[in-house]
């Protein structure tokens, strides 16, 4: 497909300024590259690199002004890096609607699917009545006290609508029913929301990528957690995950062997297709000690720039990340009919 002469706006969310309502606040910065947001630089230049005409757009929030101003760029696809408005990780699928609603070609995944993903236990239901295997799990609501009694101990505690490992801590694994009630209370009152009990899979974590449509496999690392201390448990929390000075390592491709190989993107597969997922996904995976699959959790929006893992996926695939990127735009540009995206032939070829 020929991408020389098109336009593409890259929107993403700002940090800061997400409770203002006046008139005069600059909820938008226009062409400008945030500093906290390098993946913006990185993906401007593979795409400008393409032949690609690139305008960038950051917001805060979503108000007649920032609909302005993407329709006069009049873009023929946007590549969708919004992670949040008003600094909320709930709030990213109304970004991809409102796309949706201006018939806009977008890069990522639907509304739906984005905000499946967000609740935890919405998404285990899915993936149970699916057939793809997840650990055992309850969710408590607010104010209610844990029973855990037809769950087997160690158990996780974590909330049930957050993103990026956030309220995950290394005292988030317990073995009792009085610790999971300590920490169920506090995500109540520091989260405001339900929490997911969940039992704890002893074994060895993997961070698989899915990508495409029809979708596969592009790679599958292993999370090496080295830098864990002793005696605590092996998960990637808040701090293991963005902890610049003590990063998790990610091995690709896995040392795994290949029947191994198999099981698990037929179950990343599986949990792709079953969410409604489109264009990428980072799947959270662990293997028993016995070899048993689980699917922890979808990430339908990851972070797709170079360091996120995407490029080691993509090299262990045998591509490289520019013909990655390349994919994703060529199928984003083929959704555009009469200016249309298909988001309603999307949900119904997954059944919903």
């Amino acid at each position: 497909m020929k991408l020389e002469g098109k336009t593409c706006l890259i929107l993403y969310n700002r940090w800061g300024s997400s409770g203002s309502t006046s008139s005069t606040s600059n909820d938008t910065s226009f062409d400008s590259l945030a500093e906290d947001r390098s993946e913006v630089k990185i993906i401007k230049k593979y795409l400008e690199d393409m032949g690609i005409a690139v305008r960038v757009l950051g917001i805060t929030k979503i108000n007649a002004r920032t609909v302005e101003r993407i329709q006069e760029i009049k873009p023929d696809f946007v590549f969708n890096l919004c992670e949040s408005l008003y600094e909320k990780s709930q709030t990213e699928m109304y970004v991809a609607g409102l796309l949706e609603l201006l018939r806009i070609p977008y890069t990522g995944n639907p509304p739906l699917a984005l905000g499946l993903a967000l609740n935890k236990m919405k998404c285990k239901q899915i993936f149970e009545s699916s057939g793809v295997p997840t650990p055992p799990s309850i969710v408590v609501p607010v104010g209610e006290k844990p029973n855990v009694e037809d769950l087997t101990p160690p158990y996780i505690v974590k909330p049930v609508r957050e993103d990026g490992s956030a309220g995950i801590t290394k005292d988030s694994v317990v073995s009792t029913q009085e610790d999971a009630e300590r920490l169920v209370d506090l995500i109540h009152k520091e989260y405001n929301q339900p929490a997911v009990v969940e039992e704890f899979i002893e074994g060895k974590e993997y961070t698989v990528a899915v990508v495409g449509n029809p979708p596969r496999v592009l790679g599958i690392g292993e999370i090496n957690f080295y830098n864990v201390s002793e005696g605590e448990p092996k998960i990637i929390s808040y701090k293991t995950k963005w902890d610049a000075e003590y990063p998790l390592d990610t091995v690709f491709p896995a040392n795994i062997d290949a029947a191994l190989r198999k099981r698990i993107e037929k179950k990343a597969l599986q949990a792709f297709q079953a969410i409604g997922c489109r264009d990428y996904v980072r799947l959270d995976i662990r293997v028993s000690e016995n070899r048993r699959i689980y699917v922890l959790e979808i990430n339908t929006n990851p972070v797709v720039s170079p360091e996120s893992g995407f490029e080691d996926a993509a090299n262990s695939s045998g591509i490289t990340y520019a013909d990655f990127l390349r994919e994703m735009v060529e199928s984003t540009l083929a959704r555009k009919k009469n200016g249309n995206s298909d988001i309603i032939d999307t949900y119904e070829s997954v059944g919903i």
